[in-house]
């Protein structure tokens, strides 16, 4: 058997190869890895490169939950009224209906991941697709991460966090 460096999918099981679906994201990229589409709608996933500052809008899904877990650098996530500074190593669980933000204190690493799968679409529909040889690139419009985020059952609420 031949091994392939493409993105692959056999039954049930699929593989997506490094840097194969990024996106300039905000002061970053963003690379999905999993979708609904290749799990049976059970879960999306991306691995999100963060310089510090990147943030999200104050945010809240309808559809799924939200988890992270921080692979390198410093986060802090705004949970409705709360705040949580986490580090390499650690996970968290931002349930459906729960406001929340996030913003990179740290240029970082974070692999996101919503359960059902589905919101992952938004980073493809609203990013700039990364060009192989690109070092850098546009962020997003913000009218449409708007569109999209509403589309898929998310209500933008207010601006993103800053830095201190």
């Amino acid at each position: 058997m031949q091994a392939s460096r493409d993105d692959a999918a056999v039954g049930r099981l699929s593989l997506a190869r490094a840097g194969s679906h990024q996106v300039w994201w905000i002061d970053g990229k963003v690379d999905v890895k999993l979708t609904a589409s290749l799990t049976d709608g059970h879960v999306g996933m991306w691995y999100w490169t963060a310089r510090r500052g990147a943030a999200s809008p104050r945010h809240v899904h309808h559809r799924e939950d939200e988890q992270f877990l921080v692979v390198e650098g410093r986060f802090r996530f705004f949970i409705e009224d709360q705040l949580i500074d986490a580090g390499p190593g650690d996970c968290i669980f931002l349930p459906r209906e729960i406001p929340h933000a996030y913003l990179a204190t740290s240029d970082g690493v974070a692999v996101g991941m919503v359960t059902p799968g589905g919101f992952e679409a938004f980073f493809t529909e609203a990013g700039v697709p990364v060009r192989a040889g690109e070092t850098s690139g546009p962020p997003p419009e913000i009218t449409a991460m708007n569109a999209a985020a509403a589309r898929l059952g998310v209500e933008t609420l207010g601006p993103p966090p800053t830095l201190d």
